[in-house]
C-alpha cells in the first residue's frame, strides 16, 4: 500500500507541471502569462482586459496583474510583487495612456493587445462570450 500511494503521488507531482502548463503563455523569454487568468469584463461601457505575469529578469521574479482598458488606451500594472533572494515587496501604478506613454508603456500595451486576441480567439472558439 505504501509503494501504491508513494508511486501515485510521483505520478501526481509529474504530471501536474504538464497539466499546468497547458494555460501559461511563455510570450517572451522573460514573460510568462497566464492565460487563466486573462478576463474581458465590461465597467462603465468600457471594455477591460485584466490579465497576471510572471516576469523573471537579473534574479527578479515579479508576479504582475495587469488592467487594460481598450477604449480609453490605457494600461496599468495594477499590482506587481518583486521578489529577490533576500526581499520581497509591492508597488502598484496608476493608469497610463498608451499614446504618450513611454517604449515601456507601449510594449506593455503591446502584450495586452495580444493577450485581448488571444482571448477573443479563444472565446470565439468555444462559442459564447463572457463579458
Amino acid at each position: 500500500m505504501k509503494k501504491l500511494m508513494i508511486a501515485l503521488g510521483l505520478t501526481l507531482a509529474l504530471s501536474a507541471p504538464a497539466w499546468a502548463a497547458n494555460n501559461i503563455w511563455q510570450y517572451n523569454q522573460h514573460i510568462a502569462i497566464d492565460m487563466d487568468s486573462a478576463k474581458i469584463t465590461t465597467e462603465k461601457g468600457m471594455t477591460i482586459l485584466t490579465f497576471k505575469t510572471i516576469e523573471k529578469a537579473d534574479g527578479v521574479t515579479d508576479n504582475c496583474t495587469y488592467v487594460y482598458n481598450v477604449d480609453d488606451q490605457t494600461i496599468q500594472l495594477k499590482e506587481m510583487i518583486s521578489k529577490t533572494a533576500k526581499r520581497s515587496y509591492k508597488s502598484n501604478f496608476y493608469p497610463e495612456s498608451i499614446k504618450t506613454g513611454n517604449n515601456v508603456i507601449k510594449g506593455r500595451a503591446h502584450m495586452a493587445n495580444n493577450v485581448l486576441k488571444k482571448v477573443q480567439e479563444a472565446d470565439a472558439m468555444k462559442g459564447s462570450h463572457k463579458r
